[in-house]
């Protein structure tokens, strides 16, 4: 997760109707943007003219310079055998046509031939001057030292496609300009394509059961009949099912910008060890498409998490009351100020978790968020309203109305302590728990009454980021999910779970992360039964 640095902000209701009250304001800085954008357009145009123009200067120049050498083993003399020595050809500093060899004889002048034909290969008992050929092939090899690289295309052979083919492909790609650093152009179009992704590996060892090996779920933590293959007299699990692949294109179209991205990972399962392909995303998105907002359609995170505010814990769970569930979604967002972003979305119906009843969807979640983003401090306000409905045991579908509130954010710390940031989530609602990653129950079905029961959930965590130096940092963090039972559940209810957790990672490169994390959960059913686990977790991730 990377995090800006942000600043304090004017309150995000005030500064939402003062734009909605000036949207002429607004437009009139679209027009002045889009002028700067036509003049560094025209800019960079003029730019290309001038090197396509220096390119073709330089292969006029190395053009003339293999003219002047097949003119000048064209009028070598061949003589019968090689003589005893060899006149060695001295450079000049102008490349210069040696004078031809006196003729024994006068002869007619012939009729003047304004450009002499290509010789005729040489045969291989046709003699030549050895040292005078090594001299030009060094005068050669000279001159195309002159020429700034990949300006120019080497000599090939006619009837080399690959050679051609490979040539054209890496010139295109070293020359081609992007404001997207690491993409790459697609040929043929106006795409741009980004691969990125990383290898990790996880080895961690629990000393109490819990049935989540790949990510530390406290709501996993057994808490009755604990077994050994559970985990109960300690194990060690060892994985890579969190190494990603990630596969983003962008492509102008009318002064837009239409963005996809695909990624995908091993962690379709987190109860078991082995590697199952999942995708985590799938989305395409269109700029400026609809009232001045773009569009989003696809498998992306639900419109009510805020990622920007999720702790860089190694354990991929991360503390159980994050908001972090991916879902196929149709979002709408725009930027009504530099700090300001409304986000609208209709969330697809799917994973809810209902106890003791079948999921039935119907209608999909209505989503709002408004963001805010200044150079020091992040803050998202995000509501969302559920149509929960099941079947319970009569096989009738019954239904309640779920609905949550969520505030989050980050906050870079000032002077001395920077660049530490600190990040929170609180969150309340009846009917949401579902989202959170430790996925409590969203409703509960009453049998007596037929009825389902949208469960009161109260979620937060806090975190805090400490640089130690440039390349070596600490992560703390604490998370608390509670919901209130009711009378008619079961025992062994989902109650509450408590989320701790501290690491040191060290990034040598960019591209390296090593570190090790030291974690904490437990887990109380209504019944009062009680299950904790300590987890101690390594991990290396090596990007690209």
């Amino acid at each position: 997760m990377e995090i800006q640095a942000q600043s304090p902000a004017p309150p995000a209701v005030i500064v939402f109707f003062i734009q909605l009250i000036s949207s002429q304001s607004a437009n009139a800085q679209v027009y002045v943007e889009a002028d700067q954008l036509v003049q560094v357009i025209e800019a960079q145009q003029r730019q290309l003219e001038a090197q396509e123009a220096q390119i073709q200067r330089q292969k006029a120049d190395l053009e003339a310079l293999r003219q002047q050498v097949e003119e000048l083993r064209k009028s070598m003399p061949r003589a019968p055998a090689p003589p005893e020595t060899s006149p060695v050809l001295v450079a000049p500093t102008q490349p210069q046509l040696p004078a031809p060899a006196p003729a024994p004889a006068p002869a007619p002048a012939p009729t003047p031939i304004p450009k002499p034909p290509p010789p005729a290969p040489r045969e291989a008992d046709e003699p030549s001057s050895r040292v005078g050929f090594q001299d030009l092939d060094h005068r050669i090899k000279r001159g195309r030292k002159l020429i700034p690289p990949g300006s120019l295309l080497p000599h090939q052979a006619k009837g080399d496609p690959k050679l051609a083919g490979q040539t054209e492909i890496e010139e295109i790609i070293s020359s081609a300009p992007t404001d997207w650093p690491g993409s790459i152009p697609v040929l043929g179009s106006t795409m741009r394509l980004k691969i990125s992704g990383f290898a990790e590996l996880d080895a961690n060892y629990d000393t109490g059961a819990i049935v989540s090996p790949a990510e530390f779920t406290t709501s996993a933590i057994v808490t009755s009949d604990r077994t050994a293959a559970e985990g109960e007299d300690g194990q060690t699990n060892v994985s890579v099912q969190v190494s990603r692949l990630v596969l983003k294109t962008r492509t102008p179209w009318g002064g837009r910008l239409i963005e996809n991205e695909f990624s995908m990972d091993f962690l379709q399962d987190p109860t078991v060890s082995e590697p199952l392909l999942r995708l985590r995303k799938a989305y395409g998105q269109v700029s400026d498409i609809l009232l001045g907002g773009d569009l989003r359609l696809g498998l992306d995170w639900s419109t009510f998490s805020n990622l920007t505010a999720s702790p860089n814990t190694l354990d991929y769970e991360g503390p159980n009351s994050l908001l972090a569930l991916m879902r196929p979604v149709v979002r709408w967002s725009r930027k009504y100020h530099p700090t300001l972003t409304l986000q609208v979305a209709l969330d697809a119906p799917t994973d809810r978790v209902f106890q003791r009843a079948e999921e039935v969807s119907r209608w999909p979640d209505v989503v709002v968020a408004v963001i805010s983003q200044t150079d020091r401090v992040n803050v998202q306000g995000s509501f969302i309203l559920r149509d929960l409905r099941g079947s319970g045991e009569p096989q009738s579908a019954v239904s309640d109305t779920g609905w949550g509130l969520n505030v989050s954010g980050v906050i870079d710390m000032p002077s001395r302590l920077a660049p530490d940031f600190a990040s929170y989530s609180v969150s309340y609602g009846a009917g949401y728990g579902g989202l959170l990653d430790d996925e409590p129950p969203d409703a509960t079905y009453d049998f007596a009454n037929n009825r389902l029961e949208a469960m009161p959930t109260l979620a937060w965590y806090i975190a805090y980021q400490h640089w130690w130096t440039p390349c070596l940092y600490t992560v703390a963090s604490y998370g608390l999910v509670q919901q209130d039972n009711f009378d008619f559940q079961p025992g062994f209810s989902f109650r509450q779970t408590q989320y701790s957790s501290i690491n040191l990672a060290w990034t040598p490169t960019p591209h390296w992360l090593f570190g090790v994390e030291a974690l904490y959960g437990t887990r109380e059913d209504k019944d009062g039964s009680y299950g904790s686990v300590w987890r101690t977790q390594f991990t290396s991730r090596i990007s690209f």
